[in-house]
């Protein structure tokens, strides 16, 4: 017990210090309005604006000594001329497990905007971990992505989309206990229409049907 307590409290450690550091970058990458910079500025509860932008933050934490508790951050800023930046993130940690969730958006004057988020999670009854993007120029193009990998006591999950300007895919590879799987392909393509096909393999590889 001791030694799953330590190794919790471990997982949790590193995971704020992998919050602290994205939360931090909130309220300050590729910004120029700073506090310095905010003319006329009025500071409250981590907010400071003036002619330059704004920037705001904010954060809350709790922990009960014995490895349990949680994290949360947040913060934006603009610089007075469209350009924004903001994001939260937060970590908790309990007795069956932890997990990080959180994410970013930037935007711009020219109508672009990016987003960036993840997941984390690792407990007793497995782990979850999930990455996505999104991206959409000045013209009105977009992409976007998003990959999941997952596990537990009955398998194993790992896939990804992607998508840009209509077009659409998916693929993913479910793994059971046992060693049998079962593997999805999805694509589709707007005005067009998709297709799905899916493959499933015995603990020995051989195709099967699929159930």
């Amino acid at each position: 017990m001791h030694t799953n307590r330590c190794a919790k409290r471990r997982v949790f450690g590193a995971s704020l210090a992998v919050l602290a550091a994205a939360a931090g970058a909130v309220v300050s990458v590729g910004l120029s309005v700073s506090e310095a910079d905010a003319q006329g500025a009025a500071f409250r509860r981590g907010a400071v604006s003036g002619e330059n932008g704004a920037a705001a933050r904010s954060g809350r934490a709790f922990t009960n000594g014995q490895g349990s508790g949680f994290v949360r951050r947040g913060g934006a800023a603009t610089d007075g001329q469209g350009n924004g930046f903001a994001g939260r993130g937060g970590c908790a940690s309990g007795a069956s497990g932890s997990g990080c969730r959180g994410g970013a958006t930037t935007w711009g004057s020219d109508g672009s905007v990016s987003r960036r988020s993840g997941t984390e999670y690792s407990g007793d009854n497995g782990s979850v971990s999930s990455r996505g993007s999104f991206n959409r120029d000045a013209d009105g193009n977009t992409t976007g992505s998003r990959s999941t990998d997952a596990s537990g006591a009955s398998g194993s999950y790992s896939g990804s989309s992607s998508v840009e300007n209509g077009a659409y895919n998916r693929g993913g590879v479910y793994t059971g206990s046992d060693g049998q799987s079962a593997t999805v392909d999805s694509t589709y393509q707007r005005g067009e229409g998709g297709s799905r096909t899916v493959t499933c393999t015995d603990a020995s590889g051989a195709v099967v049907a699929c159930p």
